[in-house]
């Protein structure tokens, strides 16, 4: 017999793990459970310190997707004049493709709402040091 089930969920609560075959799951990443092919979470951006903006990230697994549902951010690429001056601001209803190993941070232009797709296997993560340049990897 089939039975589908429909589930109303807080992405600023739990993320969904979208999974080979086509499977959407909640949880992962923030729940514990391992990272699906794609993450789909929501932040609520009030500070540089809610996007951890002295935190270098990149996703060798492939393009990250950052959608700003509100606010405004800012976004930095190494690739980029080695990160030290950003690469686009983005508000309300604007998004940006991060590449594929691309070491990227955000920052808080003005407080809101971010929907990010990333794929989160194999995620690296290095300090920023107060010059903006790359630190210790972790």
């Amino acid at each position: 017999m089939f039975r589908n089930s429909v589930r109303v969920l807080d992405l600023f609560d739990t993320s969904i793990q979208l999974r080979a075959g086509g499977h959407a799951e909640p949880g992962g990443g923030r729940d514990g459970a391992g990272p699906g092919l794609w993450t789909v979470a929501a932040h609520r951006a009030a500070d540089d310190r809610s996007l951890h903006s002295d935190v270098w990230e990149r996703h060798p697994a492939g393009q990250e997707v950052l959608c700003v549902l509100s606010g405004a951010i800012t976004a930095y690429l190494r690739d980029h004049d080695d990160g030290g001056r950003p690469v686009a601001t983005l508000g309300p209803g604007r998004a940006l493709v991060v590449p594929a190993g691309c070491w990227h941070r955000l920052t808080v232009a003005e407080p809101g709402d971010l929907l990010v797709v990333t794929p989160r296997a194999g995620t690296e993560h290095e300090r920023v040091h107060r010059d903006g340049s790359a630190g210790e990897r972790s």
